[in-house]
């Protein structure tokens, strides 16, 4: 029998070392293109719009950084670390618009890469708020606090 047991972990730990090498892959193809090289413009194009998105979602205008996220994140023009920190914002504009699939879909694609543990856990507790899950979403917007006590936390 617990051969059996160990077999499924096996099996289990096996699965998500692919399922890691898949995403990881796709954030590469992403972040970096076929030919893993972009363009210099594309890059300044994405960090302006990345820029300019930061400052609309600190103003809490999520439906204006929305569409900026979007088009920083398809460039491909961003390093590896801001774009993990773009899909947490981009989360967020998801969450406030209420499009909680793909606020949900964006938190887990950047857990893998996020710089930010902070900002990791506000995108959550925004997301968790809306999903109407207070009491976890207090669990997630205090443990941001604790990380980096300046963090803004939204007004929900």
């Amino acid at each position: 029998m617990s051969s059996i047991v160990i077999a499924k972990s096996k099996i289990c730990y096996h699965f998500h070392l692919v399922v890691l090498c898949i995403c990881s892959s796709v954030t590469c193809f992403l972040t970096a293109g076929c030919g893993g090289k972009v363009p210099e413009k594309d890059n300044r194009t994405a960090q302006v719009a990345f820029d300019d998105a930061i400052k609309l979602v600190d103003a809490g205008s999520y439906s204006q950084a929305l569409p900026l996220l979007e088009s920083a994140i398809a460039s491909g023009g961003l390093p590896a670390d801001l774009y993990a920190e773009a899909l947490l914002l981009r989360s967020r504009c998801f969450s406030d618009a209420g499009d909680l699939e793909k606020a949900e879909a964006d938190l887990t694609h950047s857990e893998q890469g996020s710089p930010n543990p902070a900002k990791f856990q506000l995108a959550k507790g925004m997301l968790l708020s809306k999903q109407g899950k207070k009491a976890e979403a207090d669990t997630a917007f205090k443990a941001a606090k604790k990380i980096d006590p300046a963090i803004k936390l939204p007004k929900l």
